[in-house]
């Protein structure tokens, strides 16, 4: 079969070619955005977190310069040698074996709550401004008792001296403390180790309020990068959508005028080289052809210009047969030799207020959108049932995924599915089919699954 359209096959290829360049650039381009976004993001999160140790290790200097100024004092010196005082006259007793390890350690628990008490009530008395709300707590980690040389250990462990307050989670060690005492006259050593300790609960939330401005504004630039990488991804992807139409419309719009070209052309020549071997039917068969086509061309120019705006209802009532509409899926299956089309109507004439290019229009449009779709068998079906004009018609193509059938309707909206036809299509076809359907007060309906072809049908009130 003779291509009559060699060059808007070239164009598609070229097309096809640029669009995919186009994508591959885009897809790189996105690509970069979000690593640009994500070692921004990694950099800044570097930074912030150097930021929050930074606080973090202000405060705790300023912590602990609160403790020591604390522990720079008489009445801590007192607090703090009333059990220490005690410990080594418990040791004295323990070396002479007058008591017991566990006795010293009931000491020191019973104890615990009065000395916790005046360290609550010291921290009070001595508390600044500036000063931040910690708990401040002492631990006895081990007593050992060496006497003439041997050692011998009163205790080993952990146990809480005093604290200020409940204890909080996330203890701070602030010092370490180890004294060593010799008592001459019972020529004893004593070993003291002990660990002081403070928590500080709000230590996050403070310095995270210090850092509020910092994380404000790394935020709001890390959205305001991100915003204009999707403006400019979204500017070029619609140049691009605005680029892909100029392209699809002007090799397709050859196309449409193609058509109706190739037909007259057709049977022009049918009538030179045949003008005497043909039936007079013959004859006015092939130059009705020619009119239809002939019309069809000059008013192919009205539906690309009424695509931008709404059709003219035209709502005199003509006379319509059930063989013109043969003769209008006749003359498109000319171009398409290998679909099987097959038409049926419960009248053979019936009247309807309507346009008949208009009508003309919307089937060419269905079975031309049926075929660009894989379908290679169509149904078309013509009833007057209830007052309504309804024409339906189905293929066995490809489909439409539910997810996309609500947007087949709109302007210049495509199917991606890549170039799964023949000819591509500016997306104007069903487009201008619904905006004719409602001029006319009627609807159109689609059912469809992938793989499993496609019902379309028009309900027009008569």
């Amino acid at each position: 079969m003779i291509d009559l359209y060699p060059q808007k096959q070239t164009d598609s290829l070229y097309g096809s070619k640029h669009s995919k360049q186009m994508k591959r650039k885009i897809t790189l381009l996105i690509g970069a955005c979000i690593f640009t976004v994500i070692a921004l993001a990694t950099i800044q999160g570097y930074f912030i977190y150097n930021t929050y140790k930074l606080y973090e290790k202000e405060i705790n200097t300023s912590i602990k310069k609160q403790i020591a100024r604390l522990e720079d004092t008489e009445e801590w010196e007192k607090i703090n040698d009333t059990w220490s005082i005690h410990s080594k006259k418990y040791a004295k007793e323990y070396a002479k074996g007058k008591i017991t390890k566990s006795s010293f350690t009931k000491y020191l628990t019973i104890k615990k709550d009065s000395l916790s008490g005046a360290m609550k009530t010291y921290m009070k008395k001595m508390g600044q401004p500036e000063d931040y709300d910690i708990d401040y707590s002492v631990y006895l980690n081990s007593i050992t008792v060496i006497k003439g040389g041997k050692k011998n250990t009163l205790f080993d462990g952990k146990i809480l001296i005093l604290a200020n307050d409940t204890l909080k989670k996330n203890k701070i060690l602030s010092s370490m403390g180890r004294w060593e005492t010799k008592d001459s006259n019972d020529e004893l050593i004593l070993v003291i180790k002990s660990n002081r300790y403070y928590s500080f609960d709000e230590l996050q939330q403070i310095i995270i309020s210090k850092m509020a401005g910092l994380l404000l504004f790394s935020v709001a630039l890390m959205a305001f990068v991100v915003f204009l990488y999707y403006m400019s991804l979204k500017n070029l992807i619609s140049q691009k959508r605005i680029a892909d139409i100029k392209t699809d419309f002007v090799n397709n719009i050859t196309h449409e005028f193609q058509t109706p070209l190739a037909t007259m052309d057709i049977a022009i020549k049918t009538l030179q080289r045949k003008d005497k071997q043909m039936s007079p039917e013959h004859y006015s068969n092939t130059l009705a052809m020619i009119a239809r086509q002939n019309e069809r061309l000059q008013k192919l120019f009205r539906q690309v210009t009424e695509a931008s705006v709404a059709p003219i209802a035209n709502k005199d009532s003509i006379q319509v047969t059930s063989e013109e509409i043969k003769n209008m899926i006749d003359d498109f299956k000319l171009f398409k030799p290998d679909i099987t089309i097959e038409f049926t109507s419960q009248k053979e004439a019936f009247t309807i207020s309507m346009d008949r290019f208009h009508l003309n229009t919307i089937l060419i449009n269905l079975l031309d959108n049926a075929v660009k779709y894989g379908a290679t068998r169509i149904v078309t079906d013509l009833k007057i049932t209830a007052g309504n004009f309804i024409l339906s018609v189905e293929d066995n193509g490809k489909g439409i995924p539910v997810q996309e059938q609500s947007s087949i309707f709109d302007k210049f909206y495509r199917v991606d599915k890549g170039n799964i036809h023949n000819n591509k299509g500016l997306g104007l076809g069903l487009f201008y089919i619904k905006q004719l359907v409602q001029t006319y007060g009627g609807t159109i309906s689609v059912k469809s699954e992938e793989h499993t072809g496609s019902l379309f049908t028009i309900t027009i009130p008569i």
